[in-house]
């Protein structure tokens, strides 16, 4: 029965240890940072800031309207969200012009597909400017398999928000200008840490005991 304990304790620690380092973290304020840019629709980029994954990128105004999915780099400006947002016209080197047209704002919308197949989306975080907060809302429209599903929420009910297996995500605008930081597809508990280690010191015990 002990041997059977331990061994228990062993495979769960493997599979929460395992859970742990899968974790894949889309960061659109790490692939924005010095590389700031616009792209065109139906983009496909795999970077290691954008988790090593195929994403398309799309972009609009008000529907169908042209737009561009837009890498704002706004850590050297005040007050300026860095993320992944939207500008109706580039200049020739793939920059906002103008500049302040480079987050998501009235009437437009920014969307992420994933082409490697569906993605489990647990969390979405975003960045916008110092005059707005979490309480603004959001416009999400999520797709799989076909099947469109829309809601309207916060900012943070989105950062803390399981919405599933998913083929692309688009986000609107509502009521505050923002820009997209990061996508995670793997919820990690924040007692995880101390729960593999008191799973580790039960082994450790145990060990001693037999000894």
């Amino acid at each position: 029965m002990k041997k059977f304990s331990i061994a228990t304790i062993a495979a769960m620690a493997t599979v929460l240890a395992a859970g742990q380092a899968s974790a894949t973290l889309i960061d659109f304020a790490a692939e924005s940072l010095g590389n700031e840019r616009g792209v065109a629709d139906g983009t496909v980029l795999n970077t290691a800031a954008l988790g090593g994954l195929n994403l398309s990128f799309k972009a609009g105004i008000g529907g169908g309207a042209r737009d561009f999915a837009y890498f704002n780099d706004g850590s050297s400006q005040t007050g300026v969200p860095t993320g992944l947002g939207t500008c109706t016209r580039l200049d020739m080197a793939a920059q906002c012009n103008p500049s302040y047209d480079d987050v998501v704002a009235a009437n437009e919308w920014v969307q992420v597909g994933f082409e490697d197949g569906p993605f489990n989306v647990h969390r979405v975080s975003f960045a916008y400017p110092s005059d707005v907060t979490a309480p603004s809302l959001i416009k999400i429209t999520t797709s799989l398999n076909g099947v469109v599903t829309v809601a309207v929420m916060s900012f943070a009910q989105a950062a803390s928000k399981s919405f599933g297996l998913l083929d692309s995500i688009r986000f609107e605008f509502v009521d505050a200008e923002f820009v997209v930081a990061s996508i995670s597809d793997v919820p990690i508990p924040g007692a995880l840490p101390l729960l593999l280690s008191g799973l580790a010191g039960l082994g450790f015990a145990a060990r001693r005991r037999k000894a």
